[in-house]
């Protein structure tokens, strides 16, 4: 099952686009859902990451689609971001949002499933487990390799990333489940850290992005081994 959602402020190529998604579809005998938006505030607002593959237009009326696309990375680094542009040179522009391609206006079918099948290698290339969870009323999408650890804080987890942290309402054991074979460790009660951005140790606390995390007695040889199998 794919999850698409296509951006477009003119309604004919909104109308050509879901004709082109519903032709590839039956073509390729895979199951596509579509979510249309009329412009990228209407995507942008109350973004939930859980699409496969966005079709972006550039010029839209309110929010053009180079300024919706910073807003669904700064939730989701996983999606993959297609632009829909009249501009001969847009393609260098759209690294700066990591976008897989762009199609240019007018917009023919062959090009299109072209692009969707690209879309569809880069997807099933990407093994990487993402976490999906809820900060507020939004849900937010996290690549599993920027995470360098996780705190139990009450009810709350605490996820720090290399780039900063969210705070969600979630148990330890789902989330240490959710990573498991992506070479996290559960060094104590209330941490789950990522092996990979492990730094060393001194003493009894292992560091990792500047900070020092206890890890206990009980697991330490455990953490050794597994730290050493990382080298």
């Amino acid at each position: 099952m794919l999850k698409i959602a296509v951006v477009e402020d003119e309604e004919l190529y909104m109308e050509q686009l879901l004709g082109y998604l519903k032709r590839y579809g039956e073509e390729r005998q895979i199951p596509i859902t579509v979510s249309s938006f009329g412009d990228g505030e209407d995507i942008t607002e109350d973004y939930r990451a859980d699409f496969d593959i966005i079709f972006l237009d550039i010029r839209m009326r309110f929010m053009n689609g180079m300024d919706a696309a910073k807003k669904i990375r700064e939730k989701d680094s996983r999606v993959v971001l297609i632009f829909i542009t009249n501009e001969a040179g847009f393609a260098i522009k759209g690294y700066e949002v990591q976008a897989l391609d762009y199609v240019m206006k007018p917009v023919s079918y062959e090009t299109f499933s072209a692009k969707t099948d690209r879309a569809r290698m880069h997807i099933e290339e990407d093994t990487v487990v993402y976490v999906t969870f809820k900060e507020g009323f939004s849900e937010n999408r996290v690549d599993s390799r920027e995470i360098l650890y996780i705190e139990s804080i009450g009810h709350q987890m605490r996820i720090r990333t290399k780039d900063g942290e969210f705070r969600t309402y979630a148990k330890m054991n789902e989330l240490e489940e959710q990573l498991s074979g992506c070479g996290f460790f559960r060094c104590n009660k209330g941490f789950l850290v990522n092996m990979r951005e492990v730094d060393g140790m001194i003493e009894s606390d292992c560091l990792i992005g500047g900070e020092k995390i206890p890890v206990s007695r009980r697991r330490r040889t455990e953490f050794m081994d597994c730290l050493t199998e990382m080298l």
